[in-house]
């Protein structure tokens, strides 16, 4: 995977985080905000629909993408919500929230170049949130649908601050990423239902 992919994906959870805050009980529009100039390429935004999830008894089922998991109680989902060409983004909202920072946690299964593996991918992750936090994350290891998981905990402290959580691991045609952005300081507020979360998620045949 090119390494100028991963600061926009960077970017473009960190513009959701921050544009999820209060509101209505409805699930924020897509943010518009763009990423700055960075003299590298910018990956493509497709709008090709994604084939409609299917939910039911709470459970969130998407077999286009290959994955299910449970839905917290009483958050809203937004299926879809940030397509690129090598990707597309599901997030599931807190309810409705006063807080500059809407809790939500996104997942993403992010199409990477032949030869890229788990590992490669976490390295490079790595090292971005080195350079953007200014601190190295220490990686967790956890089991995520019977394989192996990794996960970084950071926080990002420009107002409005963000605590993060972000958990990624192999799938059969792509590295997912399952991350948590909450209101600074609220991280061990989610944890457990972000584990909850984790241990709900299955890998579809």
């Amino acid at each position: 995977m090119a390494k100028w992919w991963l600061p926009f994906l960077w970017l473009a959870a960190l513009l959701l985080a921050v544009a999820c805050g209060g509101g209505s009980g409805e699930a924020p529009a897509t943010p518009t905000a763009l990423p700055p100039d960075t003299g590298s390429p910018s990956p493509a935004v497709t709008m090709t629909p994604e084939a409609t999830p299917i939910i039911s008894d709470g459970q969130f089922e998407a077999p286009s993408k290959g994955y299910s998991v449970q839905i917290p109680e009483g958050w809203i989902v937004r299926p879809n919500l940030i397509p690129t060409t090598t990707s597309s983004t599901d997030v599931f909202f807190a309810p409705e929230d006063e807080s500059a920072v809407r809790p939500n946690i996104a997942v993403t299964c992010e199409k990477v170049e032949e030869g890229t593996d788990l590992q490669q991918y976490v390295a490079q992750k790595r090292e971005l949130l080195a350079v953007i936090t200014g601190h190295t994350p220490e990686g967790e290891k956890r089991e995520v649908s019977g394989g192996e998981a990794t996960l970084f905990t950071y926080s990002l402290t420009k107002e409005p601050a963000v605590d993060k959580i972000e958990a990624y691991f192999q799938g059969k045609d792509c590295i997912w990423t399952v991350a948590l952005a909450v209101p600074g300081g609220q991280r061990e507020t989610y944890r457990p239902l972000f584990e909850e979360f984790l241990s709900s998620i299955q890998l579809l045949p």
